[in-house]
Order: structure tokens, then C-alpha cells, then sequence
């Protein structure tokens, strides 16, 4: 990135309480700069809030506020507080100059005026502030551009698994003893989609599972990931909680009910079938340039199992997830049904949240 070059003369604010001094530094700088005057410190303060300058020449012997309280309150207001300022004084002392540069003053130029000198230290003190100016500029790009690599971060990964990878370069494989995971798949998907044009079977999933997302948001359950037509996620990673089954079931009971009520209106009537299993499982995240946050394990494979032997428009739970949720859900017992690969499985739908015992 090339740095965009300026023809703005730089602004000097001189503030001093002799006329004379005012016309001599005027006349010495305004063939370089572009020159203000202060009769007073309380006026220049006034310029100073109002068009804050590049650079400051302060005298400090003034009437009424000299300049050491005049630099104390520009130092003190946050719009000028970086403006270097050079004080202007016939004094010679050590202490006096110790004080002022304690100030927050850069320089100190004594009288009478030397020419050469004042232009030198005046160049120098500019070049110093547009060295910080832009400096400044690059650090506020970086930490923006680096405030919208960590939203993506947050956008792939959970929150706790992209804070890991920017502070170690790397996430350590997790097992969680007791998590859920849901699955979410649309009963003939592919005879759907060959009716519609690509694009708007695109739209009519990112629509679906946008809404999928925001239902996740709210209960606590992190997506995993979506592969064609199905969604899979998770509660009780990588964060554990106790109540990652019945977040879980929630959010399979709202997908279910967003899709009945979509299913009212849409052109396109999607069957959506959503099975959940409980148990444990290993995540971590895979890849080296495009990074995949994802989780393994018997329990991931019985998840699946549950959604591809539920019914369309009902929340499929094994019977490990309806022990943990029995006391909260209304659930209805299906018996032991064949689980592709895993046999006679017992299996419950969740209908509806238990009314609380009286």
C-alpha cells in the first residue's frame, strides 16, 4: 500500500502575548507554513479546539495563564493532546525547562529568536508529527483489518476454539464425555432440487438454514457444519454444559416448527426430518489453510442414524438422549428400531415441552 502524498501546508499556531513576537514568527514562517495567532493562552486554546494545528509555539511568560498552564489543558483535552508543542521563553534555568518538557512539551527554543534554529526545530518537530500521524493511520488500519479477520474466525469457528487458535497457532483435539449432536436432513432432497434452477435451490437453503443458525444462537448450540442438504450441530461443546440434551431437543422442535410454518406459504415444501443422539464425542479442527471445526465419534454416527430413521416433520431422539430429557419433554416411545450399521436401537419423538408436576 502506497501512502497518498498531501499538499496541505502544515498549520503552526503561535501563541504569545508581544505583538512583536506575533509578526516576527509570523513573518519567519509563513513563507513554509500556514501560520495562526493567539494574542493570549485562552485564545489559543480556542483555535486550538476549533482547528487543532500541526504544531504549537508557545511562550510562557503570558498574563492571566502562562504557558505552562496553557500546555497543561491542550495535554489534557483529548483533541490536543498529541499536538507537539515548542516552548518560547527567555529563561534559561534547568528547572524551568525540566518542567515544561514534564508537560508534555518537545522542545524549547530561547529568545532572542535565531532564525535558522527556529525553522530547523520547527521542520523537525513536523516531520517527527507526520511520522506519528502516520503511524497512527497504519496501526488503526491494522487493528481493523485484524478486528474483521477475528469476526470471520468467529463466523467458522466457536468463539472459545478461534480464541486458542490466534493465541497458540493451533487447537488441541477435545473429548467431551456427555455432549448432543443433531442432525437435520430433507426427505428427497435431490428429486426437490432437480425441479428448481440452481440458484434458487442455493437461496431456498441459505434461507432455511440461516433461520437454523439463528435458532442455535439463541439456545446455546454451536453448528457444526451443513453438507448439501443436511445441518449438523451440537450442544455441550466446546464449552460443557449439563443441559446440552434438552438444548438440543429445543432446537430441533423449533427447526421443526419453522419448517412447518414456511412449508404454509412457500412454493417449495421442504420435508424435513431431525434426529439427535447424546454421548460422548472428540472435537477439534482440521486443515491447514481453510479451517473446519469438527467432531468425531460413535455418538456423531448414531446422531445421524436417529435423523435417517425419524419421520418427516418430527424431532428423533435415542433413548440415552430421552433419559436426559424425559422430565422436561412430552416424548413418545417408538420401540427398538433398526439403525443402519448399529442394529435395534431404542428411540423416542419428542413431541412437546412436559408440563411441570403439580
Amino acid at each position: 500500500m502506497q501512502d497518498t502524498p498531501t499538499s496541505r501546508r502544515p498549520l503552526v499556531l503561535v501563541i504569545d502575548d508581544t505583538p512583536q513576537n506575533l509578526s516576527l514568527m509570523r513573518d519567519l514562517l509563513d513563507a513554509h507554513y500556514t501560520v495562526k495567532l493567539a494574542p493570549s493562552g485562552a485564545r489559543g486554546l480556542e483555535i486550538a479546539a476549533a482547528t487543532p494545528p500541526d504544531l504549537i509555539l508557545l511562550d510562557v511568560m503570558m498574563p492571566d495563564m502562562d504557558g505552562y498552564e496553557v500546555c497543561r489543558r491542550l495535554k489534557a483535552a483529548p483533541a490536543s493532546a498529541d499536538i507537539p508543542v515548542i516552548f518560547v521563553t527567555a529563561m534559561t534555568e534547568t528547572e524551568n525547562e525540566e518542567e515544561g518538557l514534564a508537560l508534555g512539551a518537545v522542545d524549547y527554543i530561547t529568545k532572542p529568536i535565531c532564525a535558522p534554529i527556529v525553522l530547523a526545530r520547527v521542520r523537525s518537530q513536523l516531520a517527527l508529527k507526520a511520522a506519528a500521524d502516520l503511524l497512527r493511520s497504519r496501526n488503526a488500519l491494522l487493528a481493523a483489518s485484524n478486528a474483521r479477520v477475528q469476526e470471520l474466525l468467529y463466523n467458522i469457528l466457536p468463539v472459545e476454539v478461534a480464541d486458542e487458535l490466534s493465541a497458540s497457532g493451533e487447537v488441541k483435539p477435545v473429548r467431551h464425555e456427555s455432549a448432543s449432536v443433531l442432525f437435520t436432513d430433507f426427505s428427497g432432497f435431490t428429486q426437490t432440487a432437480s425441479t428448481m434452477p440452481a440458484n434458487r435451490m442455493v437461496a431456498e437453503l441459505n434461507d432455511i438454514f440461516a433461520a437454523f443458525d439463528d435458532i442455535c444462537d439463541e439456545l446455546g448450540v454451536e453448528k457444526i457444519k451443513t453438507i448439501g442438504d443436511a445441518y449438523m450441530a451440537a450442544a455441550g461443546l466446546p464449552k460443557p454444559c449439563d443441559d446440552h440434551a434438552q438444548r438440543c431437543v429445543h432446537a430441533g422442535l423449533r427447526m421443526a416448527a419453522y419448517m412447518a410454518m414456511r412449508n404454509e406459504s412457500a412454493a417449495f415444501k421442504w420435508d424435513l426430518r431431525i434426529g439427535i443422539h447424546s454421548g460422548p464425542v472428540v472435537s477439534g479442527v482440521v486443515g491447514k489453510r481453510k479451517y473446519a471445526f469438527d467432531i468425531w465419534g460413535d455418538s456423531v454416527n448414531l446422531a445421524a442414524r436417529m435423523e435417517s430413521a425419524g419421520e418427516v416433520g418430527r424431532v428423533n431422539i435415542s433413548a440415552y438422549t430421552y433419559d436426559l430429557v424425559r422430565a422436561t419433554f412430552n416424548c413418545e416411545y417408538r420401540g427398538k428400531l433398526d439403525a443402519k450399521g448399529k442394529g435395534l436401537v431404542g428411540m423416542y419423538f419428542a413431541d412437546s415441552v412436559a408440563e411441570p408436576a403439580r
